[in-house]
């Protein structure tokens, strides 16, 4: 898949080429499990609150969960989040970025989105990757590595 020329479903209800949201330097993809869960919210609103600074150093944020549009949506508004989020009901960035991985709850076994970072140029190359994070700490780490 070439991320330069696949649209994917924003939260506008539109499907856009990420590259639409592109800033000098380049992206922080996030990808979370679950929207409205308490570890989920806890980390778009830290992502939020220092979404100026990563504009400032020339990234732009993007939130990803399989979520579809209407709870993704829900989500974004009821937490006043200003940067973009991609529904990736299809998983095709998922898997590309190799977040899905096996769970286990309650001794259900699923498949799930592993809580993970990347910090990407604008070729879509990954500069820097965080993986099996928890939902706040690692965001000062994404924000040092920026600036």
């Amino acid at each position: 898949m070439n991320l330069k020329q696949e649209k994917f479903l924003f939260t506008d209800g539109k499907e856009h080429l990420i590259s639409a949201f592109q800033k000098e330097k380049g992206y922080i993809f996030y990808f979370f499990p679950k929207a409205a869960t308490a570890g989920c919210t806890l980390e778009t609103v830290a992502y939020n609150r220092y979404y100026s600074k990563f504009l400032a150093a020339g990234y732009n944020v993007i939130g990803i969960s399989r979520d579809n549009l209407k709870k993704q949506t829900k989500f974004q508004q009821d937490n006043a989040v200003e940067f973009p989020m991609i529904c990736d009901i299809d998983e095709k960035l998922s898997k590309m970025f190799d977040v899905l991985k096996q769970k286990k709850m309650f001794n259900n076994v699923y498949m799930g989105i592993e809580r993970s970072t990347f910090l990407l140029n604008n070729d879509f190359e990954i500069i820097e990757e965080w993986r099996k994070v928890a939902p706040v700490e690692h965001i000062k780490a994404v924000l040092s590595a920026v600036l």
